[in-house]
């Protein structure tokens, strides 16, 4: 990845020689001034100058400023990222002669998540892993709404836990794979009953080391009046590391059995992944039938 794949979230301001600068961290690193400035560690990142270091860099003496600048330009960022509207003019002439580009922009966020898209290869994401019918089921939503619950229900009829709470998912071949930490191997939590060990309760055969990431699923409590999906014929996607994941969006409320409601989604992503689409076969035939 080099400093031109960020530009359409960024104004070039100076240093255009260098647009093709590698960037080799998903890091952005954002130093302190007044602390000093890092002497290692910044090669080939993004450094992040946020408003009040500007500020402070502008309001330093004109030869301590000339030599702060100096030591950013010898850290051999990939480029720097300013978020204010303040800019000090020094910092955009130096490092413009020394090809060192200077982006500005208001959306830092895309910056991030551009670069966790294309340099990242393991995130943690808060949520429940179960392999349903060997798919990876990755089950999220907001705290309490019910995912550890859904995922004891799917170790009952007979599935594998893999992560709980925490999964570390990493960017494999073209296929995600998630796993559990180090400390949450085989543990649930469950809240009013605590954590349990579902291995020690339900044996080796109801965990997972790790499983490829199939399915995502995610949870929210029933909003009236919002129009839920009755045919499911838009197919959606969760963006994770750069690659593209089946999602689906579930409502959750009294009397529907949410367990019962993934193992059937995941039931049908296996049907999809080998070809076959209910929602899509029913509009067709449908269609013919209108047609004739």
């Amino acid at each position: 990845m080099t400093v031109r794949d960020i530009i359409p979230v960024a104004n070039v301001l100076a240093g255009r020689s260098g647009l093709n600068r590698r960037i080799v961290t998903p890091q952005v690193s954002a130093p302190e001034l007044e602390e000093g400035i890092p002497v290692r560690g910044k090669a080939g990142g993004v450094l992040h100058l946020r408003p009040q270091e500007v500020s402070v860099l502008c309001e330093l003496s004109s030869v301590e400023r000339i030599r702060r600048i100096r030591e950013i330009v010898r850290l051999k960022p990939a480029c720097i990222v300013l978020t204010g509207r303040k800019v000090c003019r020094e910092l955009v002439e130096r490092a413009g002669t020394a090809g060192l580009p200077v982006l500005k922009t208001g959306n830092l966020s895309g910056i991030t998540r551009l670069l966790v898209e294309r340099l990242a290869r393991q995130v943690s994401l808060h949520g429940v892993l179960v392999e349903i019918f060997d798919v990876g089921t990755l089950i999220i939503g907001e705290s309490a709404v019910g995912k550890s619950e859904a995922a004891l229900d799917l170790v009952l009829r007979g599935h594998r836990l893999c992560a709980d709470d925490l999964v570390i998912l990493e960017k494999r071949d073209g296929r995600i794979v998630g796993r559990p930490t180090e400390l949450g191997a085989d543990l649930l939590q469950i809240r009013g009953l605590g954590i349990i060990n579902v291995r020690s309760l339900y044996g080796e055969t109801a965990t997972s080391e790790s499983s490829d990431v199939g399915l995502v699923v995610e949870l929210e409590e029933w909003q009236k009046g919002h129009q839920y999906s009755l045919v499911g014929l838009r197919e959606t996607r969760y963006r994770l590391l750069g690659l593209n994941v089946p999602y689906l969006k579930l409502p959750v409320k009294p009397g529907r059995n949410m367990a019962t409601l993934i193992e059937v989604a995941a039931r049908n992503q296996m049907l999809k992944n080998r070809g076959v689409f209910i929602a899509r076969d029913l509009q067709q035939r449908l269609q013919k039938r209108l047609s004739a």
